[in-house]
């Protein structure tokens, strides 16, 4: 951490562009400052029209691709499946510590 002598509130608003916006407007005053609590932002209407149209569309996908199961039970019949060990490796850890991280 580099200690620079300038007020970290201040820093932080600069930082996070909270102290002038784009056009160069002041901000509104935090509430830390004595101002309005700002209010929760909501998605648009058509936003959450569109998170329900995909959630939709993932639920009518099939669980089971027929066509992928079918082209590498081909694969293995022939031999012509390999696995890359490095890989395979790789996503097992990602999941374990993916698993171990959403435990309570």
């Amino acid at each position: 951490m580099k200690v620079t002598g300038q007020d970290p509130a201040k820093t932080a608003e600069l930082t996070l562009g909270k102290a002038k916006g784009k056009e160069g407007k002041d901000a509104r005053p935090s509430p830390a400052a004595g101002g309005e609590a700002r209010k929760p932002a909501q998605l648009p209407i058509n936003a959450s029209l569109t998170t329900t149209r995909v959630k939709e569309a993932i639920r009518n996908e099939p669980d089971v691709r027929a066509e992928r199961v079918a082209e590498l039970r081909e694969r293995l019949k022939s031999g012509s499946y390999k696995v890359d060990a490095d890989k395979l490796a790789g996503k097992m850890l990602d999941e374990s510590i993916r698993d171990d991280l959403e435990k309570p």
